[in-house]
């Protein structure tokens, strides 16, 4: 296997900030004047590192809702995310490399997904949710960034009842951006029905993202069993996740992936996993890598 070469429910409502009345002299009048409420909607990926050892990748597509301000739609502090707008990926712990889709808690009586209720106030204050992991409930404190990008001091406890043994830990949070656009790699041959294969395809992939967060990947294949083939499937992006689908030679195929930035070499791959392999969902059943294309380096 090549490795890469070349890039990386508890309503929680809290006050708004206070406003600052500002009191004039003679006849000018007092008026108040309220810091408005972030917009951190978008794409993020939060990384739970347990006190058992399991590290998470949490990818979401956050969620903010709006009130209607003087006319205008403006964020009312207000987050979630539904269950299909939230993935969960294990990530191994010294090599953050991805190992499997759906973490790692098994499935409680009740095998939601979600994110929320959850609420920030301001930029550099507290930035509280709750998150479900196949129905294991965690709840989440951390302060907002000043520039509302990341979440610093994070700590998830998990609630009363859960059947997973993940106790809490520490968590940190980031934006996202889209998925960078050049890999290129080694990955089974489009014809295998399992993850059980050799990755004897050699494959330039050319991967884009637009503003509804689809990802379209086309892959060349350079050599191979599958050389001379160009495939391109599309579907939706969930912070550093992804779920691709296409038809090759009349048959379906669909494709979990998640770009990860690899240390210490700061190497950006994609990881796949065949959508039909045991592991999806089932923290159990190991996942089997069936590709693993890097970001390609500069010219």
């Amino acid at each position: 296997m090549l490795r890469p070469y070349g890039r990386n429910i508890a309503a929680l409502i809290l006050p708004l900030v206070p406003g600052i009345l500002l009191i004039g002299c003679g006849s000018h009048k007092s008026s108040a004047v309220t810091q408005p409420l972030p917009n951190i909607a978008g794409s993020w990926e939060f990384i739970a590192v347990s006190n058992n050892g399991s590290v998470t990748g949490i990818e979401v597509a956050l969620k903010e809702g709006q009130v209607l301000i003087d006319g205008l739609e403006q964020p009312n502090g207000l987050i979630s995310a539904s269950s299909t707008q939230i993935a969960f990926v294990s990530l191994n712990p010294t090599t953050m490399d991805a190992t499997g889709f759906g973490g790692p808690c098994p499935a409680a009586p009740v095998p939601i997904n979600g994110l929320g209720p959850g609420a920030v106030t301001a930029l550099g204050e507290p930035f509280n949710f709750t998150f479900a992991e196949n129905g294991n409930v965690f709840n989440v404190t951390a302060m907002l960034s000043g520039d509302g990008k990341s979440f610093v001091n994070g700590t998830y406890t998990a609630q009363t009842g859960n059947p997973c043994t993940d106790p809490g830990g520490a968590i940190t949070g980031t934006v996202v951006t889209a998925l960078p656009g050049l890999f290129a790699g080694n990955m089974c041959p489009l014809s295998a029905t399992s993850g059980a294969c050799q990755m004897s395809d050699s494959v330039n992939a050319t991967v884009s993202e637009n503003s509804s967060a689809t990802v379209t990947l086309t892959l060349a294949f350079t050599a191979g069993p599958d050389a001379g083939t160009n495939f391109t499937m599309t579907g939706p992006a969930t912070g550093n996740a992804f779920l691709v689908e296409g038809t090759f030679q009349g048959q379906p195929l669909s494709y979990y992936g998640y770009f990860e930035q690899l240390s210490p070499e700061n190497v950006g791959s994609l990881y796949f996993v065949n959508a039909a392999d045991p592991c999806i969902g089932n923290p159990a059943v190991a996942c089997t890598q069936i590709g693993l294309l890097a970001v390609p380096p500069p010219n």
